[in-house]
């Protein structure tokens, strides 16, 4: 439930962002950041990415095959979870992290 009615916030204070701006919403202190992935008919997230969540305290949020409109803001949103999981635990997670994931390949490159 607090997953949705996060997501509903986002939404909400995205209506009124501009496309420089990059959404943060704070999080409860047993909340666990959010990975955004795009998957198709069936869910994209695997048994690997399961452990990698719990290994490194993260969550995945698959759209399923619904794109949603604003991707940049999901694409920024994964950014910072990737620049928090560097300050946390270096360079080591993105060797088990999987390619493909919404914004990473283009975050890697910054």
């Amino acid at each position: 439930m607090k997953n949705i009615i996060y997501t509903f916030l986002i939404l909400l204070i995205g209506i009124n962002a501009t496309a420089q701006e990059v959404i943060y919403v704070d999080l409860e202190p047993n909340d666990k950041p959010t990975i955004y992935v795009i998957g198709g008919f069936a869910s994209v997230i695997t048994k690997e990415d399961v452990a990698f969540a719990k290994k490194y305290k993260v969550q995945f949020h698959d759209f399923g095959c619904i794109v949603p409109e604003n991707i940049e803001k999901y694409e920024k949103l994964n950014a910072h979870v990737f620049d928090d999981l560097n300050k946390e635990f270096g360079t080591k997670w993105q060797k088990e992290f999987r390619k493909g994931v919404l914004g990473f390949e283009k975050w890697k490159k910054t």
